[in-house]
């Protein structure tokens, strides 16, 4: 009988801890997701602004553009259209969802001159630091880079960085929401 006593208190240290566990989750996780369902919320509405896109080739070009956010729960889109004095335009989309499991940030990016990423990364404050990988399905694909996005007051501003000198393409945005 000795044995099935200890089976006992170790069976019942065990519910109680795994208890313990799961009142603390169920306490600390909503916060989290509230808060990374608030950040992506700030996408929402209408925006313009301007911006820069510097390729491999040393063009620069001055930008014009408006983007629509849309977020439901843990996943946003930003939807829009950058134009230039020269009437080039370049439609984009990024989705991006936040995974509570590996509290981490993925998505995509997809340009209408035919470039798609995937992204993946992390927030810290308000700003999203992602890796931008683009996919076999680029027309013409460049080495990897990084998106950061982040939220300041009633701007998002996006910047892509290129990651090898002379390869791939930067682009600066700073748009307002209106």
């Amino acid at each position: 009988m000795p044995h099935r006593s200890t089976m006992l208190k170790a069976f019942t240290t065990v519910l109680l801890l795994v208890a313990i566990t799961t009142t603390t989750w169920a306490r600390s996780a909503p916060g989290a997701l509230s808060q990374d369902a608030d950040f992506l919320r700030t996408f929402d509405g209408q925006f313009t602004g301007t911006g820069r896109l510097e390729r491999a080739n040393g063009s620069d070009h001055a930008l014009t553009c408006e983007f629509k956010g849309n977020s439901v729960g843990r996943q946003a889109v930003f939807d829009g259209r950058c134009t230039t004095a020269i009437i080039f335009g370049i439609s984009m989309c990024i989705s991006i969802r936040y995974d509570a499991g590996t509290r981490r940030y993925f998505g995509s990016f997809h340009e209408s001159m035919g470039t798609v990423a995937v992204l993946a990364g992390s927030r810290r404050g308000e700003t999203l630091s992602l890796s931008f990988i683009e996919t076999a399905k680029s027309i013409r694909p460049n080495p990897p880079a990084r998106l950061t996005i982040t939220r300041r007051n009633h701007d998002i501003v996006l910047a892509l960085r290129r990651t090898m000198p002379g390869r791939g393409q930067n682009l600066d945005l700073v748009l307002r929401q209106s």
